[in-house]
């Protein structure tokens, strides 16, 4: 059984499915891996570092041409459909494809990691829940970087500076994070969610609870807010706050969208893009984990791997999936370019 993994071409895309430890993890079963070179350059990974650890290094051409199994960040774009091969096994991010024709006519099998299921024994393989990780880490750290002041109390001789005010708004796994990173760094932090049990693991890193009508007047005294909301597994962000709303924080604040790429909590907010407004400094910032890809890359790669090893048959050299198994249902879109009717996007 052969495993290829081509570099991603994704614009602003720099990680990748699998990194040297993985390699290593695989090759102990018996899995060959396929590595296109130069992958791993902008997560961090040498193409030595892949061979060391039982890779075979190749083209971008030849990486294609096995009917194994392609592992990717994202799902092959229209430019690379060209390079598919009949019969092929993709697992990938699906999340905004639209051109699953494509896939059907190559009679492909794919599954969209987007999708795995709120399971128990899912957790390891959960991909939005490793990378909203990281993403409310890096949510904070970039707004802290533009903030024109410092965060944590700060008392000296000439001046005392009070901390800063972060309000975080849904408290999901990004959300969360978020807390728990401008807590450590000093900030007073406030946090609120439609639903009222996240109130005590508000409480619980050390933020405050912010009822949701009570969200207009905590802005007025807010310097940074960072919005998280996605909806259920794909679906349009919910907005949470109008440009009216926005009027209200003080001058020189920061405010980071992490759900721009699911058209965004905040208005007038778009993926990718920095803008001033109100005198307010706007991000769009739907794909952060990329700003980390070192970090991000060994969660995802970690996240495939614990997909794909139960249902690897050693014996037989290859993987067999249980298309009646909850996970293989839920996200398999795509069975021999057959859509699944419970995987359909």
């Amino acid at each position: 059984m052969i495993i290829s993994v081509p570099k991603e071409i994704f614009p602003g895309e720099t990680r990748v499915a699998m990194t040297p430890e993985t390699v290593r993890a695989f090759a102990e079963k018996g899995i060959g891996v396929r590595i296109e070179k130069g992958a791993g350059i902008c997560s961090g990974f040498a193409d030595r570092d892949y061979a060391a650890t039982g890779a075979v290094m190749t083209t971008r051409d030849e990486i294609w041409q096995e009917k194994g199994l392609i592992l990717k960040i994202r799902a092959p774009l229209p430019e690379e459909c060209g390079f598919l091969r009949t019969g092929q096994i993709i697992v990938a991010d699906f999340t905004g494809v639209s051109w699953l024709s494509a896939f059907i006519a190559k009679k492909l099998t794919c599954f969209a990691l987007e999708k795995i299921p709120r399971l128990s024994r899912a957790q390891s393989m959960d991909i939005l829940s490793s990378q909203s990780n990281l993403a409310g880490y890096k949510a904070v750290l970039n707004a802290a970087v533009r903030l024109q002041k410092t965060i944590p109390l700060m008392m000296t001789a000439a001046a005392t500076l009070a901390p800063i005010r972060v309000l975080v708004l849904g408290v999901g796994v990004a959300g969360l994070q978020a807390i728990a990173t401008a807590k450590r760094l000093g900030a007073q932090v406030f946090a609120s969610d439609v639903r009222p049990e996240t109130q005590e693991q508000i409480v619980s890193l050390g933020g405050r609870f912010v009822a949701t009508d009570k969200i207009s007047a905590q802005l007025s005294q807010t310097d940074i807010l960072i919005t998280t909301a996605q909806s259920s597994r794909g679906g349009k962000a919910p907005r949470l706050v109008t440009d009216a709303m926005l009027k209200q924080m003080p001058s020189g604040g920061v405010v980071i969208d992490i759900a721009a790429a699911a058209g965004g909590n905040v208005e007038g907010v778009v993926d990718g893009k920095i803008f001033c407004r109100n005198g307010l400094t706007i991000i769009g910032a739907g794909n952060l984990a990329a700003e980390l890809p070192f970090s991000a890359s060994v969660l995802f790669a970690g996240n495939i791997f614990n997909f794909l090893m139960p249902y690897y048959n050693r014996e037989k050299a290859r993987f067999d999936f249980d298309f009646n198994d909850e996970i293989v249902a839920t996200i398999c879109i795509l069975r021999d370019g057959r859509i699944c009717r419970k995987g359909k996007q």
